[in-house]
């Protein structure tokens, strides 16, 4: 017999594999825009760390959720660049919190989620919405959840929220003149293009929503 445990390992396992996916797939799109503003090395780093995980997750199981969080978080570290590091801190964060999420998934869980990475990203690098980082991807996933959770809606539905919510946080940092990391340098040449990893956030929360919209989560 399946205990909740393993059931809610094999779900994250699926979740981890469709964001993975998807954000290889989108490298070059990711790789870009980091262009624009950075050194490009933005889609390498994704498409790296996702033929990691599934490497090291053909190899071995994780013992439980936070493990294979941690696993992941990982990879993204191997992978380097500045998003390794930022999703090596997120993702550690929320392999943490999650560790003490007992039962099914809910939407409050999904909102209390994305305010453990915005803080977490927020406090490696000091970034805050508006500027123009994948802060203000995370930031308006999160209040979209919550007006959700505020709802009474199931996780499925906190997550595609959170994922309209993230593609327009994301759309929004091309008006923006970054004000955090390498392309705060460039001034209002920055303005204009989308913030890679306001992108990648995007398109991760989108791979989610689309697993729970499949069918193949049970909530």
């Amino acid at each position: 017999m399946t205990t909740a445990r393993e059931a809610s390992l094999a779900t994250v396992t699926r979740l981890v594999i469709a964001v993975v996916d998807a954000l290889e797939d989108a490298s070059g799109h990711l790789g870009e825009l980091d262009a624009v503003a950075g050194d490009g090395d933005h889609g390498l780093t994704v498409a790296e760390a996702a033929r990691g995980i599934r490497s090291k997750l053909s190899e071995e199981s994780p013992k439980d959720v936070e493990a294979l969080l941690d696993l992941a978080a990982a990879e993204f570290a191997q992978a380097g660049g500045a998003m390794g590091a930022v999703v090596f801190v997120l993702l550690g964060a929320v392999g943490h919190a999650a560790a003490e999420i007992h039962g099914e998934l809910t939407a409050l869980d999904v909102s209390r989620l994305l305010g453990v990475a915005q803080d977490a990203v927020s406090e490696l690098g000091g970034a805050q919405p508006g500027d123009k980082t994948i802060v203000d991807a995370i930031s308006a996933a999160r209040e979209a959840a919550v007006g959700r959770a505020d709802l009474g809606a199931s996780a499925g539905e906190a997550l595609l929220s959170a994922a309209q919510g993230a593609r327009k946080g994301a759309d929004a940092t091309a008006g923006m003149i970054a004000r955090i990391g390498r392309a705060s340098r460039l001034g209002e040449i920055s303005r204009g293009t989308v913030d890679p990893g306001a992108e990648s956030f995007a398109i991760s929360m989108e791979a989610l929503a689309a697993v729970y919209a499949s069918g193949s989560v049970q909530e």
